[in-house]
């Protein structure tokens, strides 16, 4: 899919507004949404880095910078709506995890895609506002979970591909 492909695609299942849960900017579902089907198609410049605010990772070494229809409004959650896949081009799809009613917010857990927060990453001084009964407090990376979440996520396959790479595994297990 092309970018305009892409921008017509998310237009077709989300609108833009602002979050009930104080994120600022996000999305909302267009439609309901069953179990498994594709909410969003992530797509932008690929870079070699973690920005301050914005970039979603999607490989050791790599991230990339959303658009407005692309992604660039992806809010996290600790009990998300959606999760991330990894299409064949690298870029990442938020899929339905359960029941998406129209007009719900539409969430992901960043440990889904971050590896870790640099130390100009906006998410470590940032509290997490999900408001969920399992929220956590704070925006965690995928490196910040506990070795059984960790399991958890990358056992349901519930991240970006790379995650699951054994190579991303050792080198998870060298921040440790």
């Amino acid at each position: 899919m092309k970018e305009k492909q892409i921008t017509e695609f998310n237009k077709k299942n989300v609108y833009i507004g602002v979050s009930k849960k104080s994120y600022g900017i996000t999305y909302f579902t267009n439609r309901n949404f069953r179990k498994g089907e594709i909410v969003m198609v992530g797509f932008g410049k690929i870079i070699d880095h973690q920005t301050s605010h914005i970039s979603v990772q999607i490989g050791i070494n790599k991230h990339y910078l959303p658009k407005s229809w692309t992604g660039r409004y992806w809010n996290h959650s600790c009990n998300p709506n959606t999760y991330i896949k990894t299409r064949a081009d690298g870029f990442p799809n938020l899929i339905a995890l359960k029941s998406i009613k129209y007009g719900e917010e539409i969430t992901y857990s960043y440990w889904m895609s971050e590896l870790e927060w640099t130390k100009y990453a906006e998410e470590i001084k940032i509290k997490c506002k999900c408001k969920s009964k399992n929220c956590r407090g704070k925006i965690l990376s995928f490196s910040q979970l506990s070795n059984t979440d960790q399991k958890k996520v990358i056992d349901k396959k519930n991240c970006s591909k790379y995650l699951l790479n054994k190579n991303a595994n050792k080198f998870i297990s060298s921040l440790v």
